[in-house]
């Protein structure tokens, strides 16, 4: 799932480059205005990632309320949050920086400030405008104002009835949305007041996860839904009210179908689909920053005389591949290491010029 967002986020960043930046006229001929509209919904990749971290940080509070499974511990649960995710970011800001330096040829006045704001994810909030350093860092704020309210979110599942609990949830998606004002600024827009309905949708998909996925049957009729859904969620242009409603829902509802699906499941299922949707906080936090300095140099290979479709092929082909290499290195090297949960202490260790062995030592000294 994590492949399907990142991908289409990708993909999306692309286009833009190439119908913005390219400094020349990148017409769309009538004919492939479907695949305009697909990639420009690429954006939907976002909401999809929202999703997926409602799902994923719900389901050990969904397990302790309605399985009886041990209750989270919120000092575990905020630091894995920082030592998981702060190193990478702090380094990927470091980079942008570089980058940014590079593509404007320097850094411009009142940088600085943008940049402190964007490294404690409030730029948002403080200026209403998209980070100057990485402007893709705007839903990682959106991530981290959940990440705070989520243990308040999860009392829903304090709710003993499953109708009753689920019906809630729905209610609260649509309610959500409802609430919205037709014009807000980005300080609005940029914040979990426009987004919170997705996240409950990861909390819906959980609960089912939890109580009944393991009883429901697999079938074809799943990727039916799954296809459904990923049409409604790419294909769709209008951004009327019925379809900010339906997002959401699709959005479980291939949650649901990935898991339970035949075709679609060993699709997504496979090693090098599992490889990059691994690397997907790597590659969202640099992508669009590498590819707009790569560009620089790849749009010297548009041509002029050809149709879209070929223009747009020859610019995937020469920045995905880069790209993903770059990423794939920052992966490794910085978020790999950030995977393991105990690597604070293993650092210390190193730092301190404490051994395993002497730690061993030290626990049977205190224990005797």
């Amino acid at each position: 799932m994590r492949f399907v967002a990142i991908c289409s986020v990708f993909l999306y960043h692309v286009f833009g480059e190439l119908s913005i930046r390219s400094g020349r006229v990148i017409l769309v001929e009538p004919g492939y205005g479907w695949l305009a509209q697909i990639l420009n919904n690429g954006r939907r990749g976002v909401e999809l990632f929202f999703v997926i971290s409602g799902l994923i940080l719900a389901l050990p509070f969904a397990r302790h309320f309605l399985l009886g499974a041990g209750p989270v511990s919120l000092r575990k649960y905020f630091m894995r949050r920082v030592t998981r995710l702060e190193p990478p970011y702090i380094a990927s800001m470091i980079v942008a920086v570089l980058l940014f330096g590079v593509y404007r040829h320097g850094l411009p006045p009142g940088y600085l400030p943008h940049a402190l704001a964007s490294l404690f994810y409030q730029h948002n909030l403080v200026y209403g405008e998209l980070s100057w350093v990485n402007p893709v860092t705007w839903s990682l704020e959106v991530e981290i104002q959940f990440y705070i309210v989520a243990p308040i979110v999860m009392q829903f599942y304090r709710i003993r009835r499953t109708w009753l609990r689920r019906i809630v949830l729905l209610a609260c998606i649509l309610g959500v949305e409802l609430a919205q004002p037709a014009h807000a600024s980005l300080r609005v827009q940029g914040s979990i007041l426009f987004y919170l309905q997705y996240f409950l949708a990861g909390l819906l998909v959980a609960d089912v996860f939890v109580l009944e996925l393991k009883e429901m049957s697999s079938s074809w009729i799943w990727d039916l839904a799954g296809v459904s859904a990923l049409g409604a969620i790419f294909w769709f242009q209008t951004e009327a009210l019925w379809m900010k409603i339906l997002l959401p829902v699709a959005i479980g509802v291939l949650c649901l179908a990935v898991m339970k699906s035949h075709g679609l499941r060993r699709v997504l299922g496979n090693p090098w689909v599992a490889v990059v949707g691994g690397m997907c906080y790597s590659i969202y936090l640099l992508h669009f920053l590498l590819i707009a300095v790569l560009f620089k140099v790849t749009r010297h290979a548009i041509l002029p005389g050809q149709i879209f479709v070929v223009n747009y092929a020859i610019q995937l082909l020469l920045l995905a591949v880069p790209v993903l290499l770059m990423c794939a290195v920052f992966f490794v090297l910085v978020e790999r290491p950030c995977m393991d949960p105990n690597w604070p202490s293993k650092l210390w260790r190193k730092v301190a010029g404490r051994s395993d062995a002497v730690d061993v030592l030290d626990s049977g000294l205190n224990a005797e």
